[in-house]
């Protein structure tokens, strides 16, 4: 992936997360808002409501504005009854006042009012939301300072013409200042740690484009190296075919050598092509696994024969250790590919002399095959690399025996897609171990 194309995702990648974030922060501030606006006018609304239904309270205000006593008190036992809670009949009135409206529109109760009437002076009688909460602002011409209140406008349920309408408002600057000084917080933390989200797109960007870079360089690696592995193969061939055509006068059996040459390296060209369309079936997900249950001690004895055969053939000792002897969930085919490519890798890498062991046996959950060698080692360094694609330890004598550097790929790919693994360790005090481990029953998704 060129540096422009890696340039231009990694900026969409962090103006996504940049605009998730700061999505996220604009939606999360604005429910707080609205929550905490709602929570904050709620007791004040509620008590509006309250003094609305509370007759003896209008009552008494009434009293008060026709005998202009400020300070009457009237006791009425038989309506307190009637409440529930104390505080719905006698709500809390220091924020509060009930103003007595006439039916033109004049305040009937200034004097009941007092030193408050400045505040609430520039109020009209509104009677196209009649009890309604609705929210008001006047100025206060003493302090300059903006009033806010909550007020409900009802008609008169007492008798009596001269009062028309009432009025109740209370003063809600207090709680107005508090939540101005809440958004105003709200509002700097929001910018702060969008200013941290900023920071943490970038590094989102830089991690979520490592997965695509390596992709990208492992795809661009593998068509590398398929092409060197093909060209090398058809190479050799179209020069055994052009030697054919210099001499048209020999016979089959003058140019068998050119030829066998030139079938053999079209059976490697085959078996690799092969080999490449598994890993790309595995990549798009469409190796397929047939898993049944089947007996392993059949299986492995039938597998092992041949090898044993070949080992016998090449002076080395072949020994099969077969204990597994319950039934085993698994795709029978393709558990033959993986023991066939590590018993293959096996009989090239050990000379004459050297142990084989194949053994199989059973655990509580898994079937544990193993393939040991006493061979020459693996580094700790190749260990980590070896199942990787077209990875060899040894490149020349890998061309030596034919192997491509594909085989481990495949095991280990289809070892897991039978949800198992496979590893490699040292054999004491020489070879190496190689172990494949399958869950004897299926998995949930087999099924």
């Amino acid at each position: 992936m060129n540096q422009e194309v890696n340039k231009k995702q990694r900026i969409r990648f962090f103006v996504m997360n940049v605009t998730a974030f700061a999505a996220i922060f604009l939606l999360l501030g604005f429910i707080i808002l609205q929550l905490l606006q709602n929570l904050a006018y709620q007791q004040t609304d509620h008590s509006l409501e309250q003094m609305q239904k509370n007759t003896h309270l209008i009552e008494m205000e009434i009293a008060r504005y026709e005998q202009n006593d400020p300070l009457l008190v009237q006791e009425r036992t038989e309506d307190s009854e009637k409440f529930e809670h104390k505080d719905e009949m006698l709500p809390n009135r220091f924020n509060t006042q009930i103003i007595l409206w006439s039916k033109d529109g004049k305040i009937l109760n200034k004097e009941i009012i007092g030193g408050r009437l400045t505040q609430i002076s520039q109020l009209s009688l509104d009677k196209s939301a009649l009890s309604k909460i609705q929210t008001l602002n006047v100025d206060d011409t003493t302090t300059d300072t903006p009033l806010t209140f909550h007020s409900i406008t009802f008609k008169n349920p007492t008798s009596g013409d001269e009062v028309a309408y009432i009025q109740v408002v209370a003063n809600t600057n207090q709680i107005s200042e508090s939540m101005k000084t809440f958004k105003t917080i709200l509002i700097a933390c929001m910018v702060i740690f969008w200013l941290i989200s900023i920071a943490i797109s970038y590094y989102l960007s830089k991690k979520n484009m490592q997965p695509i870079l390596s992709a990208w360089q492992r795809q661009q690696e593998f068509v590398e190296n398929a092409s060197h592995e093909l060209r090398t193969p058809l190479t050799i061939i179209q020069n055994s075919l052009q030697r054919l055509f210099t001499k048209p006068d020999h016979t089959i059996m003058d140019e068998s050598e050119t030829i066998a040459q030139a079938l053999n390296e079209t059976r490697r060209l085959t078996s690799l092509t092969a080999d490449l369309l598994t890993i790309a079936r595995s990549d798009s997900n469409q190796l397929l696994i047939e898993a049944t249950s089947f007996d392993p001690q059949a299986f492995i004895a039938q597998l092992a024969a041949p090898f044993q055969e070949i080992a016998e053939l090449e002076e080395k000792h072949f020994t099969l250790e077969n204990f597994a002897k319950e039934a085993v969930y698994a795709d029978q085919k393709k558990i033959h590919q993986v023991l066939v490519i590590l018993l293959d890798n096996a009989l090239k890498y050990t000379q004459a002399g050297d142990e084989i062991i194949l053994q199989s046996e059973l655990s509580k959950d898994d079937w544990l095959i193993e393939v040991k060698n006493s061979g020459p080692s693996i580094s700790d360094e190749h260990k980590q690399r070896i199942f990787e694609r077209f990875y060899r330890e040894d490149a020349s004598r890998s061309k030596q025996t034919g192997g491509y550097g594909l085989g481990l790929t495949i095991a280990k790919q289809i070892v897991t897609q039978h949800h198992g693994k496979i590893s490699v360790r040292d054999r004491l005090p020489r070879g190496v171990i190689f172990q494949v481990k399958l869950p004897r029953y299926p998995k949930v998704n087999d099924r």
